[in-house]
Order: C-alpha cells, then structure tokens, then sequence
C-alpha cells in the first residue's frame, strides 16, 4: 500500500512537473533571446576600460534605453547545461533517497528597466526581474521536472558616483528592494523580502562590491499549514547580514568571488567562484562551483556543493 502511494505521489509530481518545464521553458527562451541582445551593452563596457566599468557601462545604458527593442541586462544571464551537485536535496519534497538526478540544467535570465531619470537627485530608478532554476532536464523517470525556480522582482535607484576611499574609486550606488520566492504554497513555500544597500568600488582590473541587507519581518504562522506568515523565519541565520563580490578582469578572462557569512557562532556561509572567458563577441564559456548554504530558496538550510559548465550571455559589466 505505501509503495502504491509513493507511485501515485510520482505521478502526480511528474504531471504537474511537466506542465511547469513547458511553461518555464517557452518563458526562458523568449527571454534569453531578448537577453542575448542586450549582452552587447555588458561586453562594451570591458572594450572602453577596466578602471571605470561601471561608468562605461552605465553610458551603453543610456544609449540603448531608449530603443524599444532592447532589454538591459540586470545581473549575469547565464546557462549551465551541465551542473553537477554531490547531494541533491530531497527532504522537503518527501521524496526517496537518489530521485533527483545530480546532473541537471541550471539557468539564470536577469533583466532590468530604467522607470525614470533624475528621480532622487540624480538617481535612475529601475525595476527589475531575475529568474534562476534548476531543470531535471535528464530525469526521464521524473517527466524532467523543474525541481526549483526563485524569482526576484526589484525596484531600486541607482547613483553614479566618483569619489576615492581608502585607495578605492567609488562608482556606483544602489539602494532597493527586493522580493525573494520560489512561487510554491504550503511546505514547499519559500519567500522573504529584503531592503538593500549595494556600494560598488573600482581599483585597476578589480571590482568590488559591498551588499548589505535588511530582511523586512513577517508575522509568524498561527499552524505549519497556515498559508499566511513567515514560510521560513531562520533564512537568515543561513543568509546572514549580506555578501561581498569580487570581479577581476583580465583580456579575454573574468573571475568572480560571491561571499556570504551569518557571523554567528553556529558558522555558515556560501563561496561562489566564476570563470568567463570570450567565446564570441557576444557570447562567454562559463565556469561555476558553489560551496555552501542558499544556493536556492528551497536549499537555504541545505548545504550544497556543485560545479556548472555553460555559456554566459550578458556578464556583471
């Protein structure tokens, strides 16, 4: 009898897991075409000069914003046909040991739209979109589910700036919000909001940057079932305070460090490493390994390691 209700529970999770890859996939693709468009603006950044990206690329921006066939590029739009995790996590699915594949497809389509200029002295206000998911994409006796999707809609204001602060060249400002959530109810539920903070600085080929947040609270839940309140009040704990970026660039090659740490005494954190390197004029080879906690909303207390090979279409600048 159990073994019939795990076979049921299967199916069901395969049908509704194929209805999700269809729509997620024609999504996807309108999406990153429209970002591969718009990769040009990150790509001329790197040709004007490494000591000042942000200014060059914030220039390409404004030049291109007012063609209405154009999407920016908001964070790096990548795919990774082939990402290896060590230890899929199954437990909040209820799944058996060993169902999810530990080779699967991961993705990012990140895209943004300047609202209005001189919004607050100055500033350009954005909003914002980014999708990342992970695609069972070899999971044949699954229906090659979606196992996970966040999205992250933003709106932030954007200053530039040039100033100099301990041997650093301050270019850039961002004060926002964002909306974090993997768009699933009940157990499965993942979400929190956050107001942030992002301080950009310039040295030589590097870039640095400074994110701070502040999650916003939500009520606590009356019962585990009760749609309403927190789905996940301890995601800080796992997240902690914000994350430090690391961008070098160098010819044809980036490298980039992603930092997160709790700074608690029951330690956890995230390293994320990237390797780009021109394939084209328009297109990157990309290299990821992550190590850690909150690689995905429903990962965030699960520790993961996992390196992906793909291809980048639009870079951080």
């Amino acid at each position: 009898m159990e073994n019939g209700k795990r076979c049921e529970r299967r199916a069901y999770s395969s049908r509704i897991g194929s209805c999700r890859m269809y729509r997620a996939v024609k999504t996807t693709v309108l999406m990153l075409v429209l970002a591969a468009g718009s990769s040009d603006v990150a790509l001329a950044a790197h040709a004007q000069g490494p000591s000042s990206a942000l200014q060059n690329r914030l220039k390409m921006e404004q030049a291109a914003r007012d063609n209405p066939f154009l999407l920016l590029p908001h964070r790096p739009n990548y795919m990774l046909p082939l990402a290896y995790s060590t230890d899929p996590n199954e437990e909040p699915f209820g799944y058996e040991p060993e169902t999810f594949d530990r080779m699967e497809m991961k993705f990012q389509v990140s895209l943004k739209v300047l609202l209005t200029g001189e919004f607050v002295r100055g500033g350009n206000l954005y909003a914002a979109y980014t999708n990342q998911s992970w695609w069972q994409s070899y999971n044949a006796e699954m229906s090659r589910p979606f196992r996970e999707t966040n999205h992250e809609p933003e709106l932030f204001v954007l200053y530039d700036t040039d100033y100099e602060f301990l041997g650093l060249r301050g270019t850039g400002f961002i004060a926002g919000i964002s909306h974090h959530s993997n768009g699933l109810g009940g157990s499965l539920s993942r979400s929190w909001n956050r107001i942030y903070l992002n301080l950009t600085f310039e040295k030589g080929n590097t870039v640095l940057s400074f994110k701070p947040w502040y999650r916003i609270p939500e009520p606590e839940k009356e019962a585990p079932d009760d749609p309403r309140g927190d789905d996940n009040p301890d995601i800080i704990r796992y997240m902690g305070p914000g994350q430090i970026g690391i961008l070098y660039h160098k010819g044809p090659n980036s490298f980039t460090v992603l930092l997160r740490n709790n700074l608690r005494r029951d330690n956890r954190g995230a390293l994320e490493l990237g390797w780009t390197y021109a394939l084209s004029s328009q297109m990157k080879g990309y290299v990821q390994i992550f190590e850690g906690y909150g690689e995905s909303l429903i990962d965030y207390d699960h520790r993961t390691t996992r390196m992906g090979i793909g291809i980048l279409l639009a870079d951080w600048l």
